[in-house]
């Protein structure tokens, strides 16, 4: 871990996350040095060493912030203290719903040059695995609210499966929406997400 500074100084962690994301995409990760991050955020090598490790432990802090933040978003928006009667049409699907789905892609769509850099313009999967952990947290969290047991099967899929298959299509979408530069509206994503929900794949391309 990373020494702790005596008090979080969240400017100079902004200069450094901004001069980490530029070097990313005009220098690469593999080559840029510690040297060259202080450079680009105006500070001194002293102060990068008072809040990251390295260049790697950087990039882990600044990804652990990234999914911490989503995580908020996306599991408090849902306001899972107000319990809820189960009912037999529910699925794992109402875990998603359009407003916290709205603001974690508002949420990206905003810090979108970072998001680029960190997922190597869409190559690099490790930041997506880690969307769909946020994901199926997400489906965990409302489970555990509702008043009946959680169910074991879904339309004749066993759990698990069904979670796997569903938090793949979500990230799928959003991970796309990445790699083609965010251009679409949060709101347009989650109409798509809405339909897929309701569209079997066999339907999509007929």
């Amino acid at each position: 871990m990373a020494p702790a500074a005596s008090k979080r100084n969240t400017k100079t962690e902004a200069k450094i996350k901004s001069a980490f994301t530029t070097l990313v995409k005009t220098k690469g990760f593999e080559t840029m040095t510690v040297s060259d991050i202080a450079r680009a955020a105006g500070i001194n090598r002293g102060t990068f060493y008072m809040h990251y490790v390295d260049k790697f432990d950087l990039r882990q802090q600044l990804i652990d912030d990234t999914i911490d933040d989503l995580t908020r978003i996306l599991v408090e928006q849902t306001n899972p203290s107000r319990p809820t009667t189960r009912r037999a049409s529910e699925s794992v699907c109402d875990a998603f719903q359009s407003r916290s789905i709205a603001k974690a892609l508002q949420y990206m769509k905003d810090d979108y040059a970072f998001f680029d850099a960190i997922s190597q313009s869409g190559n690099d999967m490790s930041l997506y695995e880690h969307f769909k952990d946020v994901l199926k947290r997400l489906i965990m969290t409302q489970a555990k609210h509702r008043s009946a047991a959680p169910q074991t099967m879904y339309n004749g899929i066993p759990a698990d499966y069904a979670m796997e298959i569903l938090v793949s299509a979500v990230a799928a979408i959003v991970w796309l929406w990445i790699r083609r530069g965010c251009k679409e509206s949060p709101e347009e994503i989650c109409l798509i997400i809405e339909r897929n929900k309701t569209t079997a794949p066999a339907d999509i391309l007929w």
